[in-house]
């Protein structure tokens, strides 16, 4: 890799590119969150996005534990528990005792959780692809070409350790595609 003048190790106009992916991201997530809150304020829905999520990853994993919630979400252990709370007082949520280890308690999505996140999930949909509607074809392939790489980047960041991930050098000072 050619060094920069900063000496991250990232050529110029690469950097510049990925600033520029970073501000996108965060403009992006920041929009998805407002439209989500609109979506659930209009529509009356009792959980918040943050909810709705652990539901979902509930109910891809019943029997799951917080700490492995938390570790799932990248949420600390303890909004997992408060958020934990409410889903189990709003009764989407069960906690049971664990057969095996008393000390743990599973969580398990209840049939109205599983119906909460399914409307939130299809209105959810029908929402942002409203919003998606006046992009073209073409634009709407190259996002989900784009959406696509940075989903394999993350996940390959994600099961590697920082050291491994960053001693990674290709010729020329771009990973290879």
């Amino acid at each position: 890799m050619t060094p920069t003048a900063a000496g991250d190790g990232v050529a110029p106009g690469r950097a510049e590119m990925q600033g520029q992916v970073i501000e996108l991201l965060r403009a992006v997530a920041r929009s998805l969150r407002r439209q989500h809150v609109r979506l659930a304020v209009g529509r009356g829905f009792p959980l918040s996005g943050p909810h709705v999520a652990l539901l979902q990853e509930i109910a891809g994993h019943p029997g799951v534990t917080v700490s492995e919630l938390a570790r799932l979400t990248g949420l600390p252990k303890s909004r997992v528990s408060v958020l934990m709370t409410s889903l189990v007082a709003e009764r989407v949520v069960r906690k049971d005792p664990d057969d095996h280890d008393s000390r743990l308690v599973l969580l398990t999505i209840t049939p109205e959780g599983r119906q909460c996140a399914a409307e939130w999930s299809a209105a959810s949909r029908q929402a942002i692809g409203q919003l998606l509607q006046p992009l073209c074809d073409d634009e709407l392939a190259a996002i989900a070409r784009g959406l696509t790489a940075l989903q394999r980047a993350f996940g390959q960041a994600a099961e590697q350790g920082p050291e491994e991930q960053w001693a990674r050098e290709c010729p020329g000072g771009a990973p290879s595609c």
